[in-house]
C-alpha cells in the first residue's frame, strides 16, 4: 500500500470545521468557510460526497460503504481513493479535518482571531479543468443555478422593529420604530425551520436594534442549531457580557455595526442619542477582546464626510474592515427627507479621491472585477440584483418584502402563509424575477454601466413607488466614477 493511503489509514475519521457550511442544490454540491471566505462548487458526484459529511466526526470506511450503492460499477477500494482524494484537497483549504480520534480533531480546529493573518477575503478559484466534478466559479454558479431555479440563499429577519437610536439617513421611517413591536418567538423560530428545510444557508438578523428583542438568544441558539452562517447587525449600544459569552457561542460570520466618526459629537449627531458612540466603539472593542469578528459600517454623509478616514484608520488598527457607502436611500414610505443628509456630486468627487487613496476594500471592488457587461448579451439577461432570486427579508409584523430597504412592497405575511408558499406563489416576487439588466435600455447602452450602483429599491423608495424610474443623481454618480477610476489607472501608469 502506498503512502497516501497509509496516512489516511492514520486518519480514520473526517467532519467539516466549524465555520465550514454544506448545502446540496439538486445535483449541485456547495461548501464554504466563513473563516477563509473561500467556497467551492461541485455537481453530481462533488454532491454525493460532501452529502455524506458533517458536523460529527465520521468513520472514512462507513462513508464509502454508504457511497457504494450510487456507484456500483465501481469496488469499494476504488471508491475510496477517489473520496480521499476529494477530501484531501479540501483538507487543505480549510475546509475538513481528518484525524484518528474525536480529541486529534478537535486540537485541529482553528477559529477566529485578530492575533492570526489577515483572514483571506478573495474567494479561491478551484476551478480545475482535468476535474470534472468541479464547476466553475461561484459567481457563475450563483448566476446559472439560482436564476434559473430562484432559491432562498439568504434570509434576512428583522426581529424587532424597535430601535434605541433615531439615525438621520435611515430608510426606516421613525413611525415604525416608535411604534415598535417584536415579532413572536414562536414564528421566527418557525421561519427558522422552513428556511432550514428550503436548503437556505445565510441568515441575517437584525432590527430595529436586534438586542431589544428579549429572546434573542433563544433566536440565535435556534438559528445555530440549524445550521446558518449567522450575520447580526446592530448598534451595539445594549451589548452586555452575557451577550458576547452567547456571540462566542453561536459562532457568527460576523457582527455588522455602524460607526459614524471617531467625534463623539458628530457620531451621536447622527444617531440622535447623546452617548451612543462611546457605547458602540467601547462595545466594537470588546468584541475585538473576544476574538468575535466585527465589521464595521460608515455610511457617509454631510455631517461625517470630512472624518470619515478617521473610521478607516481605527479600523485598520484594529486589524478588521470598515465599509462606507455614499449613496443613501430614501425612507421606505416614499418620504425623501432623510436624502437631504446625501452628498452631492462636488463633495462626491472629494470623497472618490479620498477613497482611491485610502480605502483598500473600495479599490479591490472597483478596480480587480471583471467588466460585468464584458458579454453584452449575457449582462442584459441577468438579473439586477438578488431580489426575488436568492434572498428575502421578514420583518417584525410577519411581512415578507423583497430585500430590507423595500419595505412597500409587501409579498406575503409568515402569520398566514408559508415561507415557501411565498417563495414559490407570490405575485410580486414572480414580476420582480422578470427584471433583468436589459429591462433599463438606456443602462446596457450606458458607457458607465460597470460603474453604476443603480439598485431598484432606491429607484422604488425615491420615486414613489417606481422601480424603474432611476434618478439622476446615481447616473451622475456612475460616470464620475468611471471617470475618477479611469484617472486613476492612467495616473498609475505614468509612474
Amino acid at each position: 500500500m502506498g503512502v497516501f493511503f497509509y496516512n489516511f489509514k492514520l486518519k480514520m475519521k473526517i467532519r467539516q470545521t466549524k465555520d465550514t457550511f454544506i448545502r446540496r442544490y439538486g445535483n449541485i454540491g456547495y461548501i464554504t468557510n466563513q473563516l477563509t471566505k473561500q467556497d467551492c462548487n461541485y455537481n453530481e458526484t462533488g454532491a454525493d460526497f460532501l452529502e455524506k459529511i458533517n458536523r460529527l466526526p465520521k468513520d472514512i470506511d462507513l462513508i464509502v460503504k454508504e457511497l457504494l450503492p450510487l456507484y456500483q460499477d465501481i469496488t469499494f477500494k476504488e471508491l475510496k481513493a477517489d473520496f480521499i482524494e476529494f477530501t484531501e484537497d479540501l483538507e487543505k483549504s480549510g475546509f475538513l479535518l481528518s484525524g484518528n480520534n474525536v480529541d486529534e480533531l478537535n486540537t485541529k480546529e482553528p477559529s477566529f482571531s485578530y492575533k492570526m493573518a489577515n483572514p483571506k477575503t478573495a474567494l479561491y478559484d478551484f476551478t480545475n479543468p482535468d476535474k470534472k466534478d468541479v464547476l466553475t466559479e461561484s459567481s457563475e454558479f450563483f448566476y446559472e443555478k439560482f436564476h434559473k431555479e430562484p432559491t432562498i440563499f439568504c434570509l434576512q429577519i428583522e426581529v424587532s422593529s424597535r430601535c434605541n437610536e433615531r439615525c438621520i439617513h435611515c430608510y426606516i421611517p421613525n413611525a415604525k420604530k416608535d411604534e415598535g413591536i417584536d415579532m413572536e418567538l414562536s414564528l421566527i423560530l418557525r421561519v427558522l425551520d422552513e428556511a432550514k428545510e428550503m436548503g437556505t444557508l445565510q441568515v441575517t438578523l437584525s432590527g430595529g436594534e436586534l438586542f431589544m428583542h428579549k429572546e434573542i438568544s433563544i433566536i440565535l441558539r435556534h438559528a445555530r442549531k440549524n445550521d446558518f452562517s449567522i450575520s447580526i447587525l446592530s448598534n451595539l449600544t445594549l451589548l452586555t457580557d452575557e451577550h458576547i459569552a452567547l456571540l462566542k457561542e453561536i459562532n457568527p460570520s460576523l457582527v455588522q455595526v455602524s460607526l459614524y466618526s471617531m467625534k463623539a459629537v458628530e457620531h451621536d449627531a447622527i444617531t440622535l442619542v447623546k452617548g451612543s458612540y462611546a457605547k458602540t466603539k467601547n462595545a466594537i472593542e470588546r468584541l475585538v477582546a473576544a476574538d468575535i469578528p466585527v465589521q464595521i459600517s460608515c455610511p457617509v454623509m454631510k455631517l461625517n464626510r470630512k472624518s470619515y478616514k478617521d473610521v478607516l484608520v481605527y479600523a485598520n488598527k484594529l486589524r478588521t474592515k470598515a465599509y462606507t457607502d455614499f449613496i443613501m436611500m430614501a425612507q421606505a414610505d416614499h418620504n425623501t427627507n432623510n436624502l437631504a443628509q446625501r452628498i452631492n456630486l462636488e463633495e462626491t468627487e472629494e470623497l472618490l479621491k479620498d477613497m482611491l487613496q485610502f480605502d483598500y476594500d473600495y479599490l479591490d471592488s472597483t478596480l480587480q472585477q471583471e467588466p460585468k457587461s464584458r458579454d453584452i448579451e449575457k449582462f442584459k439577461k441577468m438579473p439586477v440584483c438578488g431580489v426575488g432570486v436568492d434572498n428575502i427579508c421578514l420583518t417584525a409584523n410577519g411581512d415578507y418584502y423583497p430585500c430590507a430597504g423595500w419595505q412597500g412592497m409587501v409579498l406575503g405575511n409568515a402569520y398566514k402563509q408559508s415561507l415557501k408558499d411565498i417563495w414559490g406563489n407570490s405575485e410580486e416576487l414572480k414580476k420582480l424575477r422578470t427584471i433583468t439588466n436589459g429591462s433599463f435600455p438606456e443602462c446596457v447602452v450606458c458607457e458607465a454601466r460597470d460603474y453604476c450602483a443603480m439598485c431598484l429599491v432606491r429607484n422604488y423608495n425615491e420615486n414613489n413607488g417606481d422601480m424603474f424610474k432611476i434618478t439622476k443623481h446615481f447616473c451622475d454618480v456612475a460616470f464620475l466614477n468611471k471617470k475618477m477610476v479611469e484617472d486613476y489607472l492612467e495616473t498609475k501608469k505614468i509612474k
